[in-house]
């Protein structure tokens, strides 16, 4: 797929993950895999991007349009039209079901309905040519996660030269269509806080989530000392958020697409490691970024995010959110 002249056209599909934030750490590569496909690949050719359906709207927000929902309908025209080659960048159920003529994936012994024709190297850890994740990682600043799905464009043929000479990132990558994301869910200004992590409380990786109470005590901080408005949400409604002035419970309530535009216009975001963070950097917005497990995905703009790593109580972060609101200029009092 590398040289116009010697090989047919072909629609490649690239199946992202259905988690938030890992979905939202790979739209560098398909970026990237666009930009190659126009320069190098023959007439006719294809990226697809499959993807978790709430997140199409998500995407179109920032510019990446052509998305298909992961779906019945999706899954069947894929028999019935299927692309020549899909990369499946996670084996989920939700993906089961989606057909092609080559696939490409992580091999798992335990996911017995996830079977490929090829092994995606890069997703088992197999490094990057050096120069290409320095160019990667140094130069455009991607995080290790997003750099290391690349890996992606040298199975399809492209070179290291290829991809430095066609792909360069950064926040105007991915604007934001700011027409689309007024909002009136909270009278600004507002910071948002998720204490949620991965998948809930008592679920995998729950490791990643930090102390709901510390959370409320930093809340109750930046209330009294700045008059600030605090947004909360996730999902579960447990614990109870106090009844106080200017706090906002909007768990289980909002659609992604309405936390989205939620995010872009906050004017800023506390919360864990977990998909809502990755959804706030995206939006443009600074986040404290409080990472309770050394196991972490930085957000694809690392330089708005600040880290707080293991912190053992409220007084450890605080500084960093009351810091994010004196930045901004939303400190009332």
């Amino acid at each position: 797929m590398g040289n116009r002249t010697s090989k047919s056209p072909e629609r490649v599909a690239v199946v992202l993950p259905n988690r938030v934030g890992d979905a939202i750490l790979s739209l560098p590569l398909i970026l990237c895999l666009r930009k190659l496909a126009a320069a190098f690949a023959p007439a006719g050719s294809r990226v697809e991007v499959v993807t978790y359906s709430p997140l199409v709207e998500v995407f179109g927000g920032v510019g990446v349009t052509d998305v298909t929902q992961m779906g019945v309908g999706a899954k069947l025209r894929s028999w019935l039209a299927p692309p020549d080659k899909a990369f499946f960048l996670i084996a989920t159920s939700k993906n089961f079901g989606f057909h092609a003529r080559t696939t490409y994936g992580l091999m798992q012994r335990n996911k017995i309905l996830s079977r490929y024709d090829h092994d995606l190297r890069c997703l088992r850890g197999e490094p990057l040519p050096a120069d290409l994740y320095r160019y990667l990682t140094t130069e455009c600043r991607l995080p290790r996660y997003s750099a290391e799905q690349f890996g992606v464009a040298l199975e399809l043929g492209y070179t290291v030269e290829q991809v430095r000479s066609t792909f360069s990132f950064s926040r105007q990558s991915l604007a934001l269509d700011r027409s689309r994301l007024a909002t009136g869910e909270v009278a600004a200004p507002y910071l948002v806080c998720c204490m949620e992590a991965a998948y809930g409380r008592g679920r995998h990786n729950d490791q990643r989530r930090w102390a709901a109470e510390h959370y409320l005590a930093i809340a109750e901080r930046l209330r009294e000392r700045h008059g600030c408005r605090i947004a909360f949400i996730g999902l579960a409604a447990d614990p109870p958020i106090p009844a106080r002035d200017g706090f906002v419970d909007l768990r289980g309530r909002l659609t992604l697409w309405q936390l989205f535009r939620l995010m872009a216009g906050a004017v800023g975001y506390v919360g864990n490691d977990t998909g809502p963070l990755h959804l706030a950097n995206l939006a443009g917005i600074p986040t404290v970024g409080v990472y309770a497990d050394e196991d972490h995905h930085a957000p694809l703009f690392g330089e708005s995010n600040s880290v707080v790593m293991r912190p053992a109580g409220p007084d450890d972060v605080y500084p960093a959110a009351e810091q994010m609101l004196l930045a901004a200029g939303a400190a009332g009092r």
